[in-house]
């Protein structure tokens, strides 16, 4: 099977409820039906098996049903971040080759992208649904008045999607799935977490973070049915968990900083979150305590730490059977039942026990490759035992237990939040602003709170004004939280600015924590 037949194998009533976001309900006939007549409109915009279709929406049903009508259409989907400043959409428009998009975007934003990009031709399913100059445009009530069409036949290896993150050279990176690893994943997951069609998953995370492919993928394979919680929603603790208790939703997924704020300000203890029955959380570490106080609060649910580069989707897991004790580090487990996992040295010889080394993954739910970046790939695979493995560039130690710590990256590249944030791609922004001579991006992990980004700045007096211009040129989730202005940044004896040194500066500053 491939992603394109998903939805019309799924095994669940024709009349049951599929997707939902709260505002629109699709049952699975509805579903299925809106799908094929989005995609009739994707082919009469000239769309073909092989081409890039970006979808440029903020969650809701039409995210869901644009990114299962390209699929239809035997394309490859490349999700846009709505909410990034548009000189980064285009240049990922560009990298990818898109010709055409399903957009909510604003006509000057989308008139933008066509004058200084390869895009020609745009599906409007936002608010404004007016032709764009120098765009062939279609709207909703094209697709109302669209014949459905059947899913073009595609092969298992052929292209499926591509997710972009940042370079460390600012320039992005396509991580490229095919059908194949990417129903890998789905099957795995499926059976993972013992998924039926009388589950509901809540889908918190947007097209462009990789933990979305398990709602995507996965739900409509176990016919299980999905809740898109939309942004303005997860904005208010105390409306998602009304949400979430209304909905009656089964598994949730997505990174520990929206869990416990649920937990601290969702006002849970008025609330019924028995159907609740695994949170699976991901993309950063969860505080032990914090945790705790989770799990204590949900007791119906079953707890799991998941990980996984979005190069090769989920590889490990870790369940917890009780609440967590103490403040050490919740491991990230061992291999789950699609992955096979090897611990090595610098010198690519297998780690001793308690010694930290590299993670390479060898699985079916890989990544092909990276997007037109053979450069990129001759770094990230390696040959052993006639395996093909992937090198994570993420540290870890195997406990005598045989579970594995996360110790962070080989790197620069961090996560705050469960985004992918490369440092070196956030302080050449920096360095673009007027009067910034020297820089450094520092995340800060307080004892309490979330960690954020610091953009600490030289001179000093650069620092006034220097996150307005960060916020032009970044996406949201990799501009700094605040500034902070040095004379001077610490070095390396080869004249680097020596972040780690930068770091313990900012630290020892008053008020700086």
């Amino acid at each position: 099977m491939t992603l394109n037949q998903l939805l019309d194998a799924a095994p669940a009533e024709a009349d049951t409820e599929a997707l939902t976001d709260g505002a629109q309900r699709l049952t699975w006939h509805a579903y299925r039906d809106r799908v094929a007549r989005t995609a009739a409109v994707l082919v009469d915009l000239g769309v073909a098996p092989g081409d890039r279709v970006g979808v440029h929406l903020p969650k809701s049903v039409d995210s869901f049903v644009a990114v299962h009508a390209v699929l239809r259409t035997g394309a490859a989907i490349v999700p846009l971040d709505p909410m990034a400043p548009p000189a980064n959409t285009a240049t990922v428009v560009d990298e990818a080759r898109i010709d055409v998009a399903v957009s909510a975007a604003t006509g000057d934003v989308l008139g933008r992208l066509g004058s200084e990009t390869g895009l020609r031709a745009v599906l409007r399913l936002g608010p404004e649904d007016a032709p764009v100059a120098g765009l062939t445009t279609r709207s909703a009530a094209d697709v109302e008045a669209s014949p459905p069409v059947a899913a073009v036949p595609v092969s298992p290896d052929d292209l499926a999607y591509v997710m972009f993150t940042s370079g460390s050279t600012g320039r992005p990176k396509g991580i490229a799935h095919t059908h194949r690893s990417a129903m890998a994943y789905a099957r795995a997951a499926a059976a993972a977490y013992d998924l039926s069609p009388a589950d509901r998953l809540a889908n918190i995370a947007p097209l462009h973070f990789d933990q979305s492919t398990f709602e995507l993928y996965a739900a409509p394979l176990a016919g299980a049915s999905v809740l898109v919680v939309r942004d303005p929603v997860l904005r208010f603790p105390a409306s998602l968990a009304k949400l979430i208790e209304a909905e009656r939703i089964t598994v949730w997924y997505s990174v520990p900083f929206l869990a416990d704020q649920l937990v601290r300000r969702g006002g849970i203890d008025d609330r019924d979150l028995s159907t609740l029955r695994w949170i699976l959380y991901g993309g950063e570490a969860y505080a032990p305590s914090a945790l705790a106080e989770l799990m204590a609060a949900i007791p119906s649910a079953s707890v799991s730490n998941v990980y996984g580069p979005a190069e090769v989707n989920q590889c490990t897991i870790f369940n917890l059977d009780e609440p967590p004790v103490g403040d050490e580090p919740i491991p990230i487990g061992g291999a789950w039942d699609a992955a096979e996992l090897l611990v090595v040295d610098d010198a690519g010889d297998p780690a001793a026990t308690g010694e930290p080394g590299q993670l390479l993954v060898a699985t079916a739910t890989m990544m092909r490759g990276y997007w037109d970046r053979p450069d990129l790939d001759g770094q990230a695979f390696v040959e052993r035992g006639g395996r093909r493995w992937y090198r994570t560039g993420d540290l870890v130690q195997a406990r005598a237990d045989g579970a594995l710590v996360f110790l962070g990256r080989a790197d620069n590249q961090v996560k705050v939040r469960g985004h992918r944030i490369e440092l070196e791609a956030v302080e050449q922004v920096l360095l673009a602003q007027p009067g910034v001579e020297a820089c450094a991006a520092v995340v800060v992990r307080p004892d309490s709170g979330e960690d954020h980004l610091v953009a600490v700045v030289s001179p000093a007096s650069a620092a006034d004004g220097v996150l307005a211009g960060a916020a032009a040129a970044l996406p949201r989730y990799a501009v700094p939280q605040r500034a902070v202005g040095l004379d001077h940044l610490a070095r390396t004896g080869t004249g680097k600015v020596d972040r780690n040194a930068v770091a313990r500066e900012l630290a020892a500053l008053p008020d700086q924590g």
